[in-house]
């Protein structure tokens, strides 16, 4: 059995597909590792990329081309189903790993700390449309520890985790394997260790799953996929979405965590509906 592996999401990525091949398959392990890909019907030459790299990598690439398009997060739980190693990473075919030691010292972290269930490291963020670039996460916003827990609030992009195998996919709605969500779940079972070291790049374009959505879907699915991750999690993370807003706050204190959390989800979609109503 192979000690990791790495899950490559992709869907009409073919200007940036085969970086994102190459940083993982050059880094340096002293353990062996899988590439599992899932290409999710792209309508570009995406899919005849992955083939070429699959065909010339057949011992470490495994290839699944999904029959229809399924969206990032069932796509992603699909692959995860089918995970036997101890640890898995994660990487979206338009961003990729910087460092060559990355998983190395990922595992490295994560043997060495068993009560941690995931390890996570600085991420460069490169900004397309307005020629920026920042790390996450940010110093200014953010403390840097060696380790955070639950209660800790801190931005890590999800190119920079590795995951411990102990969590079974199938008994998982699909919504909870996407970004935040899936961290908070995590830290329910262990905590985090992390690293202070850029090890990957998050290219944001406007053409991606996510920065390819309008504002206004973008704070709507949020909404939602929050307070659906909170319900699932039983609202042990509550404390973790909102911190800003006092609406919730104040919602929160009249009426107690679960029914104020209601309200606010379904005020906040409301609001925002109202908001956009001219605008997008």
């Amino acid at each position: 059995m192979k000690t990791l592996t790495a899950i490559l999401l992709t869907y009409n990525h073919e200007k940036t597909i085969a970086k994102a091949f190459e940083s993982i398959l050059e880094q340096e392990t002293d353990f062996d590792f899988d590439i599992y890909v899932c290409e999710d019907c792209s309508t570009d030459r995406t899919a005849d990329i992955c083939r070429e790299y699959q065909e010339k990598y057949s011992d470490k690439i495994r290839l699944f081309l999904n029959d229809k398009n399924l969206g990032v997060t069932r796509n992603f739980k699909q692959g995860l189903l089918n995970v036997k190693s101890n640890y898995f990473a994660f990487l979206e075919g338009d961003d990729y790993w910087c460092d060559k030691s990355k998983l190395q010292l990922q595992v490295n972290a994560l043997e060495m700390n068993p009560d941690c269930v995931l390890c996570a490291h600085k991420t460069l963020y490169r900004d397309h449309i307005n020629n920026s670039e920042w790390t996450i996460p940010d110093e200014k916003k953010h403390t840097i520890k060696t380790r955070y827990t639950i209660g800790e609030r801190v931005k890590v992009h999800a190119s920079s985790r590795v995951y411990r195998n102990i969590i079974k996919a199938s008994d998982v709605p699909h919504f909870m394997f996407l970004d935040t969500d899936m961290l908070s779940m995590y830290l329910t079972k262990g905590d985090m260790v992390f690293l202070d070291r850029i090890m990957s790049v998050y290219n944001s374009t406007g053409t991606g799953y996510w920065s390819g959505k309008s504002t206004k879907k973008r704070r709507l699915i949020n909404v939602k996929q929050w307070y659906d991750a909170n319900k699932y999690l039983n609202f042990v993370c509550h404390d973790r979405y909102y911190t800003k807003s006092k609406m919730l706050k104040l919602l929160k204190r009249i009426f107690g965590i679960k029914p104020g959390l209601f309200f606010y989800y379904y005020l906040e979609t409301i609001r925002l509906h109202i908001k956009y109503l001219f605008v997008e």
